[in-house]
C-alpha cells in the first residue's frame, strides 16, 4: 500500500517508551497466576526441572527490566527481554504445562515495538516455543502436545503479522501526520511572518487604513486612523458603538451616511472630503471604501477597506484663500459696476471721435468679463456655504437661451463658429426658479463650448420640454475631456490637464457653479465627452406646471 511504502522510504518513527518494566508486566502477571494455579492443582509440575529453569529464566527478566538502563542503550537493546519470555515460556512448556500461549505476550511486543525484524523474530520464536519442547520431550502423547505443536504457532505467527501489518499502517499514518504538522507549523509560521510584515506597512502607511468585516467590526486599524478620529477606533469594536458622528460636506451638505456605515452596507467610495464633528473638534478627512471579496465566504463574504487621510489644514487653508477671493470679490464689484457703467455712458457721448469709441468700446467688454468672473467668484463662495437661495417664479428656459446665444454670438463669430438653436415642438420650455442663476448657467454652458471648439466647428444648443422635464443640450466638436477628468470638471477651480497646457484661460468654476444652481432648482446636470470628438452637457429640470405669469426670459 501506499502508506507502507511511504513508511519504508521514511525514516524510522520514535518509538515512544512508557518503560520496559510496564510493557513486562502482563506477561509477568499472568505467568506468576499460572504458576499459582498449577501449584495448587498439579504441583508435580511446578516442582519439574524445566519448569523451575524457566521461573528462573523469568526472575532474571524481571532483574534485566528493573536494572537496565534502557534509556542509554539503543533501539534493539530491549528485544532481549521478549526473547527472555520466550525463552521461559518454551522451559515452562517442556514440563507439560498448559501456558503455550503466554507467547502472545512477547510476540505482540516484538511485532508492534521492533518492526519488521521484530515480526520475523516473534514468528520464529512462535514456533520454537512450541516445536523446541517437542524436540526436548522427544514424543508426542496428548491432544495438548499436539495442539501445542500443530495450531498454537500457526496463530501466534498469525497474530505477530496482523500486528505487524497494523503497526506499519498505524506508523506511515503518524509519519504522515507528523509531516502535515510540520507543514502546518511552517504555514502558521509564514502567516504570522507575513501577518507582521502586513501590520508593519499599514502601522506606516502614510493614510490611516481600517478593515472591517461584513457584521461591521473593526478587525484592524492603524495608528493613523486612530489618530485621524481622536483614538475612537480599535480592534474589535463594532461600528454600531461608534458615537453618530455625521459628517458634513465641504459645501455645507449634511450626510445622511458616513463612509464607516457605507462601508459595512456593501458601498464603495472614492476620495470623499468631508467635515467631521470629533470629540477634539472639527477635521476634514478624505475618506475611501474599497470592498474585499473572501476566498472563502463561510468566513463573511467579504472584507472592507475604509482609509482616512487628513487634511484639516489644506482644506483649513483652502477655505481661507476662498474666503479672502469672496471678500476682496465683493469689494471690487462696487467699483467695476460704476466703471462699466461709465464707460456705456461715454461710449454713448454725442460726437465723439471713433478712435475714442472704440477703445471705449473695449474696455467695455474687458470690464464686463471681469465683473463676470468678480460675479462668479461670490456665487463660487455663496454655494460652498450652502447661501443659494434661488426665486421661485417661472421662466421660460428657451428664451433664456435665445438671449445668451445673442450675447455670445459676436465672440462666436470671432471664432469661426456657428451657434445654432433647436427647440422642441412645443416651442417653448417652462420651469420655475431664478431667472438670473438660470441665465449664468446657460451663459457658462454655451461660453465652455465655445471657448474650447475649433474654428470652424458648430455649437448647438437644444432645448426641449416633455410636459415634465426640460432638458437643455449644449453639444460643441471641440477638445474634449478625458474619462478621468469628467466628474472631476465639476469640482470648484478644477481644470483638466489638457486644457490647463494650452492657451483657453479660465478658473474652473464655471461648471462648479452650473451644477450647483441646477441642484438647487431640483434637477441634474451631467457630461458625456471624449477626446478630439467633442463634449455634450446636459441640464434637467422639473417643468413647471400651471400658466405663465408673464415673467421674461431672463434678466442678466
Amino acid at each position: 500500500m501506499r502508506a507502507d511504502a511511504e513508511a519504508r522510504r521514511a525514516e524510522p518513527l520514535p518509538v515512544r517508551r512508557s518503560g520496559v518494566l510496564v510493557v513486562h508486566l502482563p506477561f509477568l502477571a499472568t505467568a506468576a497466576l499460572a504458576t499459582v494455579g498449577l501449584t495448587v492443582y498439579d504441583r508435580s509440575t511446578v516442582t519439574e526441572g524445566w519448569y523451575v529453569a524457566g521461573v528462573v529464566v523469568l526472575v532474571v527478566a524481571l532483574a534485566a527490566t528493573l536494572l537496565v538502563p534502557w534509556h542509554r542503550l539503543g533501539r534493539r537493546a530491549e528485544i532481549a527481554v521478549p526473547l527472555l519470555d520466550l525463552t521461559a515460556t518454551a522451559l515452562l512448556v517442556s514440563a507439560d504445562a498448559p501456558v503455550s500461549l503466554l507467547a502472545v505476550f512477547p510476540v505482540l511486543w516484538l511485532a508492534q515495538r521492533q518492526g519488521r525484524v521484530g515480526v520475523g523474530l516473534a514468528v520464529a520464536g512462535a514456533f520454537a516455543v512450541t516445536w523446541l519442547p517437542t524436540v526436548a520431550t522427544g514424543t508426542v502423547t496428548t491432544s495438548s502436545q499436539l495442539a501445542r505443536v500443530a495450531l498454537v504457532p500457526v496463530v501466534l505467527s498469525a497474530v505477530a503479522l496482523s500486528v505487524g501489518a497494523i503497526q506499519r499502517r498505524s506508523d506511515a499514518r503518524n509519519l504522515l501526520l507528523r509531516r502535515q504538522g510540520a507543514q502546518l507549523r511552517r504555514a502558521a509560521a509564514e502567516l504570522g511572518a507575513e501577518r507582521r510584515l502586513l501590520e508593519a506597512v499599514v502601522g506606516t502607511a502614510g493614510v490611516g487604513i481600517l478593515l472591517l468585516d461584513a457584521d461591521g467590526r473593526i478587525v484592524l486599524v492603524n495608528r493613523l486612523a486612530v489618530d485621524a478620529t481622536d483614538g475612537m477606533l480599535r480592534p474589535g469594536l463594532h461600528v454600531q458603538d461608534l458615537p453618530d458622528l455625521r459628517p458634513t460636506a465641504l459645501d455645507g451638505t449634511w450626510s445622511a451616511a458616513g463612509p464607516v456605515e457605507r462601508a459595512v452596507s456593501g458601498d464603495s467610495l472614492t476620495g470623499d472630503v468631508a467635515w467631521w464633528p470629533l470629540p477634539t473638534g472639527r477635521r476634514a478627512l478624505r475618506t475611501s471604501v474599497v470592498q474585499l471579496a473572501r476566498a472563502d465566504p463561510g468566513t463573511g463574504g467579504r472584507l472592507a477597506v475604509v482609509t482616512f487621510e487628513d487634511l484639516t489644514e489644506q482644506v483649513s487653508a483652502l477655505e481661507l484663500k476662498e474666503d479672502f477671493v469672496a471678500a476682496a470679490s465683493h469689494e471690487l464689484r462696487t467699483p467695476l459696476t460704476s466703471i462699466v457703467g461709465h464707460l456705456e455712458l461715454a461710449a454713448d457721448v454725442p460726437g465723439a471721435l471713433p478712435e475714442v469709441v472704440r477703445h471705449v468700446d473695449v474696455a467695455a467688454r474687458n470690464a464686463d468679463r471681469l465683473l463676470a468672473l468678480v460675479n462668479g467668484l461670490l456665487t463660487a463662495a455663496a454655494t460652498r456655504g450652502g447661501e443659494l437661495d434661488p426665486a421661485r417664479e417661472e421662466v421660460d428656459l428657451a428664451a433664456v437661451v435665445d438671449e445668451a446665444v445673442t450675447t455670445i454670438g459676436p465672440l462666436a463669430a470671432s471664432a469661426g463658429l456657428r451657434v445654432v438653436v433647436h427647440r422642441g415642438p412645443a416651442g417653448g420650455a417652462r420651469v420655475r426658479g431664478d431667472a438670473a442663476m438660470l441665465r449664468q448657467v446657460v451663459d457658462n454652458v454655451l461660453s465652455n463650448a465655445v471657448k474650447y471648439s475649433d474654428a470652424g466647428g458648430a455649437v448647438s444648443a437644444a432645448v426641449d420640454d416633455d410636459g415634465a422635464t426640460v432638458v437643455l443640450e449644449v453639444r460643441d466638436e471641440g477638445v474634449g475631456i478625458a474619462p478621468d477628468d469628467v466628474e472631476r470638471v465639476f469640482a470648484r477651480f478644477y481644470r483638466a490637464p489638457a486644457v490647463r497646457q494650452g492657451t483657453r484661460h479660465g478658473t474652473g468654476l464655471g461648471l462648479h457653479i452650473c451644477r450647483q444652481v441646477v441642484e438647487a432648482h431640483g434637477g441634474t446636470i451631467g457630461l458625456t465627452s471624449e477626446p478630439g470628438v467633442g463634449t455634450t452637457v446636459a441640464v434637467r429640470l422639473p417643468a413647471a406646471t400651471g400658466r405663465p405669469t408673464g415673467t421674461a426670459g431672463g434678466a442678466g
